[in-house]
């Protein structure tokens, strides 16, 4: 699915942009085009109105200014008077013989009814557009003709321009465009693969996740039902066992139903998006009724659970005090469940762990801290996941590797970020710092 999605998503960047870009490129050698045809066009206007300006009123044509006129401008000049043609006989030689393309250029006049071998009547001079003639050699020539009325007879004057080489130039414009194009195209493509990957990366990272809690979930369901159909079984067969398998069966269910009660709060902390209800909170009084609240629990656990506060009052901080409580509850239920391990009673120091609070820069940081194994620095980074715990074969169940994500999706709302921090002398340190 992830992979489908990638490559429409790669299409779907791809395509429009490489149609934007051809249409640009085509725009812009249609326009380059027209410029040099423009360019070429205004060009043969002048020499056609300079020859024909020449033609009326001069009785004589210098060889040597003829000459000069066709190497400049790559030009064809044949001029006849009465039919007969002038002595000069062409600077250059095309690669289709003069006489074939003056023929060519007359035959094409004479298409417009411009015929060089009879007199104009009807107007002084008579002048054809201007046309475009194929050679033999695959050389090509744009052409015009004029005739013009003298009180002895007539001239004409047929003129053609080798624009052989703007033609190749233009075909090799148009491949360099095409190439161009092709590149760009490849380009783009993998630039939207390129994004499109990284697009589909959090979706990919919330599929995969997703999986991961579905498979989780139900691994963690089927060992309390598997043992609530153990026990209903052996009560069924042994009636003499029927209470210490409802004692059993009464656990857990309770502990299934803790499952589910944390399941559904992180769905509807995933889903629900509503900002929380921020007031002033007196953080001094909440970690006092934290450490009463769970003192009796240490005590019970032969833990020591130690408050440190600054000899001066607290400030109040902005937040939300249920949710405050409940991210310091699951610091303490975790030190406890796994901070105080290796600190038994074969150790001669009792375990303990500390809720401290101080003002550092303005800034009031509550911290949980236990002195047990700690948490490598490569794990620190993945003890949030769901359903994480370091030693996935231990044999207490009772916690399911939620608490530290509910701790992360708190914080996440309350607009704070949890430290992992190693506590000095060995052990974990869970810090919490809030605006004063």
């Amino acid at each position: 699915m992830i992979q489908k999605l990638r490559r429409r998503l790669t299409l779907l960047f791809a395509i429009p942009t490489s149609l934007i870009l051809s249409v640009i490129l085509c725009v812009l050698f249609l326009w380059q085009s027209s410029i040099t045809k423009n360019e070429q066009m205004v060009s043969l206007q002048n020499q056609i109105l300079n020859l024909t300006y020449q033609l009326e009123g001069a009785y004589f044509f210098s060889d040597d200014w003829l000459a000069s006129l066709e190497q400049d401008h790559s030009l064809i000049i044949h001029i006849e008077e009465n039919m007969i043609p002038l002595f000069f006989s062409g600077s250059w030689a095309p690669r289709t013989k003069r006489s074939t393309l003056i023929e060519l250029a007359k035959e094409q006049a004479r298409k417009e009814h411009i015929d060089t071998s009879m007199r104009p009547y009807s107007s002084t001079i008579q002048k054809s557009s201007i046309f475009t003639v194929q050679g033999k050699n695959h050389d090509i020539y744009q052409g015009t003709v004029v005739i013009l009325a003298t009180e002895d007879g007539f001239r004409s004057l047929t003129l053609l321009c080798d624009i052989t080489q703007i033609k190749r130039q233009e075909s090799l414009k148009l491949l360099f465009f095409l190439i161009l194009d092709i590149l760009g195209i490849l380009a783009l493509f993998l630039v939207s693969r390129f994004v499109a990957a990284k697009a589909v990366m959090p979706v990919a990272e919330y599929h995969r996740k997703q999986t991961d809690f579905i498979a989780a979930a139900s691994h963690e369901l089927r060992s309390p039902l598997a043992v609530i159909q153990n026990c209903a079984t052996t009560s069924l067969s042994m009636p003499e066992q029927r209470e210490k398998m409802n004692r059993l069966i009464l656990r857990e269910c309770s502990r299934s139903g803790k499952l589910i009660k944390n399941l559904l709060w992180l769905t509807h902390a995933d889903i629900e998006k509503k900002p929380l209800k921020m007031e002033p909170v007196e953080i001094d009084l909440l970690l006092l009724h934290l450490f009463e609240a769970y003192e009796p629990l240490c005590n019970s656990k032969n833990i020591r659970l130690l408050l440190t506060l600054p000899e001066d009052m607290l400030p109040s901080i902005t937040g939300n005090g249920p949710c405050i409580q409940q991210l310091f509850s699951i610091f303490l239920d975790n030190a406890i469940a796994y901070g105080c391990e290796g600190m038994g009673d074969s150790c001669s120091q009792k375990p303990f762990i500390e809720i401290k609070a101080q003002i550092i820069r303005k800034m009031l940081y509550v911290s949980v801290s236990d002195h047990g194994v700690g948490i490598p620095d490569e794990l620190k980074a993945v003890i949030f996941d769901r359903f994480y715990r370091s030693d996935a074969s231990r044999k207490e169940k009772e916690h399911f590797g939620l608490g530290l994500s509910i701790a992360r999706s708190l914080a996440k709302q309350l607009g704070v970020k949890i430290k992992v921090l190693d506590t000095p002398g060995g052990g974990c340190t869970f810090q919490v710092g809030f605006g004063i």
